[in-house]
């Protein structure tokens, strides 16, 4: 396929492709597929054909290919378009736009996007839409799906969907090249000053602790349980409403209270994702942006929960500024200040949080992945809920899904962490403390271990 430009890959690509390593291609990694189905409107194939030309058009990372160690070429509109389109009758059960987000991409000879035409009296129902997790993230789908509803429109109307001062798009490959640049230099020295400063802190906080000796295993297996609760919502509104911090700040806390219950220290590094868009150009483009930033979250004993709740809100608020950081630098130095601390459960876990405001109501309403469920009705809440396991995945993360009618709490692990005999009761003590803390955190916290 001929190649309009390439260079190198930005550091939220490569932060993706290394954490997840081979797995980014294996025959799992539809597993973590973006997805979502779009009103047709009764248009046309050409005219919805044209609306998905034109948004390819916009957004380059939407049909480039990946040299996942070196670089990505973005390659010609025309070339590609027939090969990320299906037509369907439109059915009932969805079986062709199931089949697509079955799809495990393989980046270095197709494209990161797939557009299902539903069908029906020769006018299009509805367009099912699969894109591959390097190539978008939450906000980015919704961008996404915002482009290609307005191009789809303007296009049976006769005009050109996008143009104008306010209509740039910051490109995969525009953000890597000012990475290199200067900008990118003066940036990433900052970003260096702060992670050293967390990673430090963490270091001299965990003391004389030592990691449980554990042999990895050399094909990870990923296990996941999940637990919806509109208890921990609930909670969460009236902290942040209390406390003046955000949302997500709450289930940190209590995350990280969890973590310090099983690894027995008194205090955990947590890396939460940051949605990394501080600027227009990049909140109007689909690409995956999100990035880890260390936190250095308290610990249960190291203070009154309010002051705990402020430090930790600060930390992750200054956090945000600095998550765009080179992995290659991040893992030395990483390596230089934690030594033998870094990769556990302690300095290394995941956080991930996921509201309305962030991806959209209709995409945070059901549980993602394939076993998809409306998390916010009753009938799910309260139970945890284990899936089979798989290879490949993020060695400890914890992922929330909140809206007001309830919260989806999953978390997952790596077999040879330990942490699967007391997952579900990881689960349930961040439910507790967050329910405890709500009501105005009186009396001894929450013990650890229920598990029902």
């Amino acid at each position: 396929m001929t190649v309009e430009r390439g260079g190198r890959l930005n550091w939220a690509q490569r932060e993706w492709f290394e954490d997840l390593g081979a797995d980014s291609e294996s025959e799992w990694s539809f597993e973590a597929n973006f997805s979502a189905v779009l009103p047709g409107h009764d248009f046309t194939q050409g005219e919805v054909t044209a609306g998905i030309a034109d948004l390819l058009v916009r957004h380059e990372g939407l049909r480039s290919l990946i040299v996942r160690a070196s670089r990505q070429d973005v390659c010609p509109v025309g070339e590609g378009l027939a090969e990320v389109i299906r037509v369907a009758p439109d059915d009932p059960a969805g079986e062709a736009f199931q089949a697509a987000a079955r799809t495990s991409f393989r980046l270095h000879e197709q494209w990161p996007v797939l557009f299902v035409l539903l069908t029906a009296g020769g006018r299009v129902r509805r367009i099912g839409v699969v894109v591959d997790h390097s190539a978008v993230d939450g906000w980015g789908m919704r961008v996404l799906c915002r482009d290609l509803e307005r191009a789809i429109k303007a296009r049976a109307k006769g005009r050109e969907p996008f143009g104008g001062p306010l209509e740039s798009v910051e490109q995969p490959l525009d953000t890597a090249l000012w990475e290199e640049g200067p900008g990118g230099t003066r940036h990433q020295e900052r970003a260096r000053t702060h992670w050293r400063r967390q990673l430090v802190t963490l270091r001299d906080s965990l003391g004389d602790w030592s990691p449980k000796t554990v042999k990895r295993d050399d094909f990870p297996v990923l296990h996941t349980c999940r637990l919806a609760s509109r208890r921990a919502a609930e909670a969460a509104e009236t902290i942040a409403a209390t406390a003046g911090t955000s949302v997500s700040t709450g289930y940190l806390l209590a995350f990280g209270a969890a973590v310090c219950e099983v690894e027995e220290t008194p205090s955990a590094g947590v890396f939460a994702l940051s949605a990394n868009r501080l600027s227009a150009g990049v909140q109007g483009s689909v690409r995956k942006a999100v990035m880890p930033v260390p936190v250095v979250v308290p610990g249960p004993r190291a203070g009154a929960y309010r002051e705990r709740l402020a430090v930790c809100a600060a930390r992750q608020l200054q956090g945000h500024r600095f998550a765009n950081f080179d992995p290659g630098v991040a893992g030395p130095l990483e390596d230089d200040v934690l030594g033998s601390l870094r990769g556990t459960g302690a300095s290394s876990a995941r956080f991930n949080y996921i509201d309305n405001a962030l991806v959209g109501s209709a995409a945070n309403s059901r549980s993602w992945g394939r076993d998809s469920f409306p998390f916010g009705d009753p009938a799910h809440q309260g139970v945890v809920r284990f899936s089979p396991p798989r290879p490949g995945g993020s060695r400890y993360i914890l992922t929330v899904q909140h809206r007001v009618s309830g919260a989806l709490l999953t978390l997952a692990w790596h077999e040879d962490t330990g942490w699967g005999d007391v997952a579900a009761a990881m689960l349930w003590h961040i439910e507790d403390v967050m329910v405890w803390a709500a009501s105005g955190h009186e009396g001894p916290p929450p013990e650890f271990g229920r598990t029902d």
